[in-house]
C-alpha cells in the first residue's frame, strides 16, 4: 500500500466547505500531534489532511498560501487558516473554552508559555539530531534513488535547497561529531525541567493537565529516536511525567504512524 494513497485534490479546496475543522499534519510530527491533543481534551470531532513532508508537499504554492512558514501544522476553522501549533492551542481554548487548558490566572498563563519558549529553545538542536539519525536511517533505507527523489520533490516546489537538503539526508552519513554535540545540549536544557519538577507537582502549571504540559510531551516522548533510550533514567521525573501525560486517553487518541494510509482522515473524539 503507499504511504500516501490516491486522495481528494487539498489544493482545490484547502480551506474546506468553510465549517468544521481541517488540521494539516504530518503523522510523526511533534506539533501536530500537540494540536491532535487538544482537540481530543476538547472533544472536537476533525479532519486530517495528511501532508508528504519527504515530498515536499508543505511546500507547494497553495500551502504556503495558509501557512507562508511551509510546516506542520495548519488548523483551519470556519474557513480559516491559523498556524504555529502553540499559537493554534491557544485558539481553540478560547474557541472551544471547555475544558480549560491555559489558567485562568495571568501570572500561570505567563509560566505556561515560558514553558512553551522552553521547549522552543531546545526544538532546534533535536530538529538536528533526529535529521541526522532517525530522518538519514529511513531514507536510505528507503531504496529511494537521487534522480526519483529530485523527480519526486520537483512536482511540489521548484526551490533548489529543499532539494539539497533531502539528498544530504538520503545520501550522507551520519555526523556523528554534530549528534553528540546536539544531545549534550538537549541534556543540558532538560536537566532545567528536571530541577523544576523536583517541588513534586504533577503537571508544570497549577497543578492542573495544560496547554505546556501538551507543548512538551510530544516532542520528549521522541527522544528514542535520536538514539536516547535512557531518557526516564537520566531524567527520572521527566519520565515520570511522561507517564502521567501517556495515561490520558488524548495520548492514545493522537498517536499515528505510517504508512498514513492506515490513518484516519477522520477523528471522531470518544463521547
Amino acid at each position: 500500500m503507499p504511504e500516501f494513497p490516491s486522495r481528494p485534490d487539498f489544493a482545490a479546496a484547502p480551506l474546506g466547505s468553510g465549517r468544521g475543522v481541517i488540521l494539516y499534519d504530518s503523522p510523526t510530527s511533534p506539533c501536530g500531534r500537540r494540536v491532535r491533543m487538544c482537540l481530543l481534551e476538547k472533544g472536537v470531532p476533525f479532519e486530517i489532511r495528511w501532508l508528504d513532508l519527504g515530498a515536499m508537499e508543505q511546500k507547494q504554492d497553495w500551502y504556503l498560501r495558509l501557512n507562508p512558514s511551509g510546516i506542520v501544522p495548519t488548523l483551519v476553522h470556519e474557513g480559516r487558516a491559523i498556524h504555529e501549533s502553540n499559537v493554534i492551542n491557544e485558539y481553540l481554548d478560547a474557541v472551544f473554552p471547555a475544558p480549560r487548558l491555559m489558567p485562568a490566572d495571568a501570572h500561570e498563563q505567563a509560566q505556561a508559555r515560558m514553558w512553551m519558549a522552553y521547549e522552543l529553545d531546545w526544538a532546534k538542536p533535536f530538529r538536528d539530531a533526529i535529521y541526522e539519525t532517525h530522518m538519514k536511517k529511513r531514507a536510505q533505507a528507503s531504496g529511494m534513488t537521487p534522480d526519483a527523489l529530485a523527480e519526486r520533490i520537483g512536482r511540489n516546489t521548484r526551490a533548489e535547497y529543499h532539494l539539497r537538503h533531502a539528498l544530504k539526508v538520503l545520501m550522507e552519513p551520519p555526523d556523528e561529531a554534530l549528534i553528540a554535540e546536539r544531545r549534550a545540549i538537549l541534556f543540558d536544557r532538560l536537566a532545567l525541567m528536571e530541577a523544576r519538577l523536583a517541588d513534586g507537582r504533577t503537571w508544570l502549571v497549577g497543578g492542573r493537565f495544560g496547554l505546556a504540559d501538551i507543548a512538551l510531551a510530544p516532542r520528549l516522548d521522541m527522544f528514542p529516536r535520536i538514539g536516547v533510550e535512557d531518557l526516564p533514567q537520566r531524567f527520572p521525573r521527566i519520565g515520570a511525567f511522561l507517564d502521567r501525560v501517556r495515561a490520558r486517553p488524548s495520548w492514545t487518541g493522537s498517536a499515528f504512524g505510517f504508512p498514513p494510509a492506515n490513518n484516519p482522515s477522520l477523528v471522531r473524539p470518544a463521547a
